[in-house]
């Protein structure tokens, strides 16, 4: 019965574990260096049906410009269809911001059994939600909304990444190899 007991709470924690990480990559095909949070679970609950997961999302070109993104992953959702317009809505300690879904620039890689949605978004809300004592979130569909409050563990993942990330200036990725570059 302990080696059970010891085994699940060793598995639990390994399933929390590897819900709070982050990734630094280079997109070589763009040319494009990401740093992304991944499987950011808003809410911890193990038992809850449809498992969300906020993540932040920079990525820095060659010239040095960078692009900022929420992604929302998502569990399938029965008869879910997203909202046209902005359809994604954060109430960070009572502030309101809004977003509407784009693609980015470089290939965003949902998790197999995930679906994911992109939004384009300032820095300045990945400050506000790390420095946040309350971050709700809605997803409108066009039948049906999905409302969820961070937990307390998510919004630290927050700041988590920006103390990784962004305490100093990006670096830009170098330049690629090429197979004709190496024969010169």
């Amino acid at each position: 019965m302990k080696k059970e007991l010891l085994l699940t709470a060793a598995a639990a924690t390994a399933l929390l574990a590897a819900c709070q990480n982050t990734t630094h990559r280079v997109d070589r095909f763009d040319n494009v260096r990401i740093q992304q949070m991944e499987a950011n679970n808003v809410t911890r609950d193990w038992f809850e049906k449809v498992v969300i997961c906020l993540n932040a999302r920079r990525e820095v070109r060659a010239d040095g410009t960078a692009d900022h993104f929420l992604l929302l992953e998502h569990t399938p959702i029965a008869d879910f269809t997203l909202a046209p317009g902005e359809s994604f809505t954060l109430l960070v300690d009572g502030a309101r911001h809004t977003f509407a879904p784009t693609n980015s620039p470089s290939a965003v890689v949902s998790r197999p059994g995930f679906a994911t949605l992109t939004f384009r978004a300032a820095p300045q809300v990945f400050v506000d939600i790390a420095n946040a004592r309350n971050v709700e979130l809605r997803l409108k569909g066009t039948s049906s909304v999905l409302e969820k409050r961070l937990a307390r563990a998510s919004v630290k993942e927050f700041k988590a990444y920006l103390l990784r990330y962004y305490q100093k200036p990006p670096e830009p990725p170098s330049a690629p190899v090429t197979k004709a570059a190496k024969r010169d």
